[in-house]
């Protein structure tokens, strides 16, 4: 544990580092520490959550960045850094002033459904909840096994009951002793609910006797999936046999009693754990089942044949998503997360105190010569500033609003003229012919005391490479948790929705077909962006998925990066020809996807016109997605358990408690990295409780 006072130094400028930042810059911190100093390279904060402003001002996110109702320290440390800008007062002018004009609610979902060769698509909405999230003074909600079950055991009870209007239209229900068949199958899942619910409280009775009613439920749903072929009455089926296995899951394997929680299960696959609990073998191409893997990329090396989650994370996610919200299911920023979230943070920091150093490249980190501590931290100055400025400042501003730019602002570089080989992108990617300015070498005691290492965790072999050599949890840490790749693109269409043939605004909808399983309608940030009046957009879509892109890898230099944007290039001309229709049916032309509509593209197709749109190969091994693999958890390192008197870690690769490649995750790293460097404990003032 390290000893308050002295220097920090933050290496890393994305959610984690930032959030280690704030917790660790509350108002007094100078009078425990000397300074606090952030680490960046390039010129812009926010990592995989970064954004910046292109042509026209348009928003170009990193990937697709929606915040879930239940992220309650994320939304908690926002709400802060808000309250205490108080742009009302310091920048009236701002479109955005508070955080809910920052994030808005976003209750429409939708699902992708495979029907033989073609595809149905399931819409929902959400009701919203009391209170919000971050709600001041609150602890957040503890989703602990016992609740869950209960609200699974609730929903399950009550979606059977309301299948008697719904999937029973046209049967006659009655209380004879021998009811029709389907009936029967409602009322074995309803008494199953049921007797779980009244005897949840005893664990003993539930060890005796509940598995065994559950089966008979499970065996009903069973039947009934085997003589259903209307694919909206097999959707509901297939719902509960999947939340009455994972109930099942939840009993047999005694995770009510385990000390270990749910984490007791995170050695298994969650398809896996299900189908040996009973669920229908259709159960794992579900939408809804194939949509929790996607929210997570959980596809071993990016293929989508492989799935692999955490049964006990998926479990917990899973309360997390459908019982843990607060107001909204999803929240959507109404402009980019650069501007929303990192900006405010950046502004907020900045006066109180942090600095930041941009254009500072993370070389290596050495130990001492008895291998107890972080000795000093090699890093790389990639441009000099102007000789008027001390400070390099970031943001300019976009309809009023303040904005990372697409490229630094070169009036505060010393050689504004000099651009790197393949472009400013260069500062930004492990791959870069860019000769950096100088190196300088940060010393203990000289300019830090202690260290946040606030890096991802495919960095870390390049920058902590002494420290991996030298503690075998390291090197279990960096080979067993593993990554992938992502592909994300973004295209603005001067129609708007309705008249592409899209009447749900606002949907977010996932489970469609790889490599771009998840798309996001955003009109909502249309209004931030700066286009001239005769190319003024209508709609801008947000597609993701995953990237099969393996690494490590012998494939050095930037060959690697170029082979897969060639590759995704090709994948996403395929899905605007082939797929886009199916949202967009006035977006296909004779031959695929009309490209005149793209706003931007001056009159070019096909290629030419893609390249005028936004588009994220996330190879990079700072950009990969931190995955949640079956048997890797036990792997992850606390933010206190670098095994260094002066090195503390923060990411959503460590164990955190939220095990998933998420901002939440990241948030709550940082502040309890930012706990362990002031002494405290590790859940002080953390919201939820998400251990044993």
């Amino acid at each position: 544990m390290n000893r308050p006072g002295g220097k920090v130094a933050i290496l890393g400028g994305g959610m984690a580092g930032l959030s280690a930042a704030w917790r660790l810059s509350e108002p007094g911190w100078r009078d425990r520490f000397e300074s606090i100093t952030v680490y960046q390279r390039g010129w812009r904060l926010g990592g995989k959550g970064a954004s910046s402003r292109g042509r026209y001002g348009r928003i170009e996110e990193h990937g697709l960045h929606i915040w879930l109702g239940s992220y309650q320290n994320a939304f908690a440390l926002l709400r802060e850094c808000y309250t205490e800008l108080d742009r009302a007062t310091t920048d009236p002018a701002a479109p955005i002033i508070t955080w809910d004009q920052a994030l808005i609610p976003a209750d429409n979902v939708g699902l992708a459904d495979r029907l033989g060769s073609d595809w149905l698509i399931w819409l929902g909405s959400f009701t919203r909840t009391d209170g919000l999230p971050g709600d001041p003074g609150g602890a957040g909600l503890e989703m602990t096994v016992v609740e869950f079950t209960v609200r699974a055991l609730r929903l399950v009870r009550d979606f059977a009951e309301s299948l008697r209007g719904t999937v029973q239209a046209g049967i006659t229900l009655s209380t004879r002793p021998d009811p029709p068949q389907t009936e029967r199958w409602i009322v074995a899942v309803t008494d199953a609910a049921m007797a779980a619910l009244l005897t949840l409280a005893n664990p003993q009775a539930a060890r005796a006797g509940l598995p065994a009613v559950i089966d008979d439920a499970l065996r009903a749903v069973r039947s009934a999936l085997d003589c259903e072929r209307r694919p909206d009455h097999r959707r509901s089926w297939l719902l509960l046999s999947l939340m009455t296995a994972v109930i099942r899951g939840i009993l047999a394997d005694h995770l009510v009693t385990d000390p270990r929680g749910m984490r007791a299960i995170n050695d298994e696959d969650f398809n896996d754990w299900i189908l040996r609990h009973g669920a229908h073998p259709d159960v794992t191409e579900f939408a809804l089942v194939r949509g929790m893997y996607d929210l997570v990329f959980g596809y071993r090396d990016g293929d989508p044949d492989q799935p692999a989650f955490a049964a006990g994370l998926a479990v917990f996610l899973t309360g997390q998503v459908l019982f843990g919200y607060q107001g909204a299911i999803f929240w959507k920023m109404t402009a980019g997360m650069g501007d929303v979230v990192i900006a405010p943070l950046y502004q907020a920091l900045r006066r109180r105190g942090v600095t930041f150093e941009f254009f500072h490249r993370l070389e290596s980190l050495q130990l001492d010569t008895q291998r107890l501590a972080v000795d000093t931290i090699t890093v790389a100055r990639q441009m000099r500033l102007a000789d008027d400025r001390t400070q390099y400042e970031p943001l300019t501003t976009v309809r009023g609003l303040p904005v990372f730019p697409s490229t630094p602002l070169t009036a505060q570089l010393a050689a504004p003229e000099q651009i790197p080989p393949g472009g400013w992108h260069a500062l930004e990617t492990h791959w870069s012919d860019h000769t950096d300015a100088e190196s300088r070498v940060l010393r203990r005691g000289v300019d830090f005391d202690h260290v946040i290492l606030a890096v991802s965790l495919r960095m870390l072999p390049v920058v902590a490479a002494e420290l991996i050599e030298d503690r075998p949890e390291w090197r279990r840490m960096t080979t067993e948790v593993r990554t992938v790749a992502t592909a994300a693109f973004q295209i603005w269409l001067h129609p708007d929705e309705p008249t592409l043939g899209w009447t749900d605004p606002g949907v977010t909808l996932s489970a469609y077909l790889p490599p771009f399983e998840t798309w996001a309608s955003m009109p909502q940030t249309l209004w931030a962006e700066d286009w001239p009046e005769q190319d003024r957009p209508g709609t801008v879509a947000y597609f993701c998925g995953t990237l099969d892109a393996a690494w490590p890898t012998d494939e050095r230099g930037p060959g690697y990066l170029h082979r897969h944007r060639q590759q995704v290039h090709r994948q996403i001309t395929h899905h605007l020809d082939h797929h886009l229709h199916r949202f967009f049916p006035g977006a296909a032309g004779e031959c695929g996807f009309d490209w005149r509509l793209l706003s931007g593209a001056d009159g070019e197709t096909g290629r030419a016109a893609l390249d005028t749109q936004h588009i994220s190969v996330n190879v990079d091994p700072s950009d990969r997605y931190v995955q949640s693999i079956p048997g890797s958890d036990r792997y992850r390192l606390r933010a206190d358990e670098s095994g260094y008197d002066n090195l503390v870690l923060a990411g959503d690769w460590t164990d955190s408690g939220m095990n998933a490649g998420c901002i939440e995750a990241a948030v709550m790293s940082g502040l309890q990295a930012a706990n362990a460097v002031a002494g405290r404990h590790r859940y002080h003032r953390l919201r939820g409780l998400y251990l044993p």
